[in-house]
């Protein structure tokens, strides 16, 4: 259902604003998440980054860097969606917190940009 795919420093996993066909699980390193060039978040192993824009299909929302030589399982998005589809309720709720977060996200950096 996954594969892997290595990452070395500095490479980017995706750019904030792409269009979502994939999530990653981190195996070993670790990334950088940067929003609108501000760094948010370092994500480690275990860690799943990209959910977000392939759970709602909305574009990515960050940028995300390899900060060390990194490896991820990759989950593509129509593998996640027929597992979603064998137990919509879990779906539901997946979605129902990705929206939630979203528009936190939405007013946290709106506000910061307004200050």
């Amino acid at each position: 259902m996954s594969r892997t795919r290595r990452f070395k420093v500095g490479e980017i996993l995706f750019k904030e604003g792409d269009l979502p066909d994939e999530m990653f699980l981190i195996r070993q390193g670790r990334v950088r998440i940067k929003k609108k060039g501000k760094w948010v978040a370092d994500l480690k192993v275990g860690d799943f980054v990209g959910e977000m824009g392939v759970l709602d299909k909305k574009p990515r929302s960050a940028t995300v860097v390899a900060l060390e030589d990194t490896v991820v399982s990759v989950l593509d998005a129509k593998n996640l969606e027929e597992k979603i589809e064998e137990e919509p309720m879990i779906g539901i709720l997946i979605r129902s917190l990705i929206k939630r977060l979203r528009e936190t996200d939405r007013r946290l950096f709106s506000n910061e940009i307004g200050s």
